[in-house]
């Protein structure tokens, strides 16, 4: 197989852009005078599920549709608001965006975040004429379950098994390994030990091309295993 036969899945917080802080902050700022379990802990140990997964956790009960509705839309406007000012792309990734494209690789966004967040990020930062699609979670069972990933690759038209996803989190790298594709840990939330994905990355600030041939020969070596 060829590269251009690879379809490249990117999570978006933590994985293209730096949003933990943000996102914590923000999570503080509209749980202010509630009673809840919110925590930087607790926060860390969910990042990158989805708000319909979280909320219930960090408020320590399941809330009824109308007060969750009110606090993740509160949470997600001052988000928006302030992701120009306090976010940044981490250094290297646009390469990697251009590398792929160059290639006529097919590339998607595939974030637990709300459409809303997914299009302010990558028209703030200038990255939309990259992907192809555009896939929000929010509605969708959360990572660790792979429907996000599966509904990308559909819509992409390529076989979950060349499919490789960029992801920060152990939910999104599981959710990767459920689905039945590459998964590739970017080591900027979580302390990806040997194992725990097929390929650890700590920096985008190096050339694409070797681990790329290293994802070709393991998609090689499991079509051979499966025959």
């Amino acid at each position: 197989m060829e590269i251009r036969d690879l379809a490249i899945l990117w999570d978006m917080d933590g994985t293209i852009l730096d949003t933990f802080n943000l996102h914590y902050e923000t999570w503080q700022e509209t749980f202010a005078g509630r009673d809840t379990r919110f925590n930087r802990d607790l926060f860390r140990s969910h990042f990158g599920a989805n708000n319909r997964q979280t909320v219930p956790i960090y408020l320590g009960y399941e809330p009824d549709d109308a007060t969750y509705s009110e606090i993740a839309h509160h949470k997600e406007e001052l988000f928006r608001e302030q992701l120009p000012t306090r976010t940044r792309l981490f250094p290297g990734v646009k390469d990697w965006f251009a590398y792929f494209a160059n290639h006529r690789v097919k590339q998607a966004v595939a974030s637990s975040a709300n459409m809303e967040n997914i299009e302010r990020v990558v028209d703030a930062f200038g990255i939309r004429h990259f992907f192809e699609a555009l896939v929000p979670g929010e509605d969708l069972p959360s990572k660790p379950a792979p429907d996000i990933f599966l509904r990308t690759a559909e819509i992409l038209g390529i076989p979950p098994e060349y499919c490789v996803v960029f992801e920060d989190s152990y939910h999104g790298v599981n959710a990767a390994k459920a689905a039945g594709m590459v998964s590739v840990g970017f080591a900027s939330t979580a302390h990806f030990k040997p194992g725990d994905a097929d390929f650890i990355l700590n920096t985008y600030a190096q050339d694409p091309a070797p681990i790329i041939q290293r994802i070709l020969h393991l998609i090689e070596t499991r079509k051979l295993i499966q025959r």
